[in-house]
C-alpha cells in the first residue's frame, strides 16, 4: 500500500510499466522476427492501448467524483476511448493490410498488463492477518 495514497495506485503503476516494457519488447521482436513495418504497426498499436489506459484511468477517476454532472461528462467521454481504437485500427487497416496481427497484439496490450498484474497478485503471498 502506498503512504497517504490510494491502494490501488501502485496496481494501475504496475500494469502502466508492463505496458511500456511490452510494447518496448514487442516492438523490437516483430522488427526481429517479421518486418520493421510491422514492429511499427505493433509500436503505432502499442502507443494506442496505453493512451487507451492512461485515458480510462483519467475518466475513472474523475468519473468516481460525487459531482453527477462530472460523472456523465465523463461517461459520454469514455465513449472517445472506443472511438480512438476504431481510428486507429480503420487507419492502419487501411494503410497496411497486411500487418493485422502486430496491430491487433499492440492494441490488446493494455490487456496483457493487467492480465501479468493479475497474475502477480495470484502468486503474491498474503498479507498476514493481525492478531484480535
Amino acid at each position: 500500500m502506498i503512504e497517504g495514497g490510494d491502494p490501488g495506485e501502485g496496481h494501475l503503476r504496475r500494469v502502466t510499466r508492463s505496458m511500456v516494457v511490452l510494447a518496448c519488447l514487442g516492438t523490437v521482436l516483430w522488427g526481429l522476427l517479421r518486418s520493421w513495418t510491422a514492429a511499427l504497426v505493433f509500436g503505432t498499436g502499442a502507443l494506442t492501448s496505453l493512451a487507451f489506459w492512461l485515458l480510462h484511468k483519467a475518466l475513472t477517476a474523475w468519473m468516481l467524483t460525487p459531482s453527477r454532472r462530472g460523472r456523465w461528462v465523463s461517461a459520454v467521454l469514455s465513449l472517445g476511448k472506443l472511438a480512438l481504437i476504431a481510428l486507429v485500427l480503420r487507419g492502419m487497416m487501411g494503410r497496411y493490410p497486411a500487418e493485422a496481427l502486430p496491430l491487433a497484439t499492440g492494441v490488446l496490450l493494455f490487456v496483457a498488463g493487467i492480465l501479468l498484474e493479475a497474475l502477480r497478485l495470484a502468486f503474491q503471498k498474503p498479507d498476514p492477518t493481525p492478531p484480535d
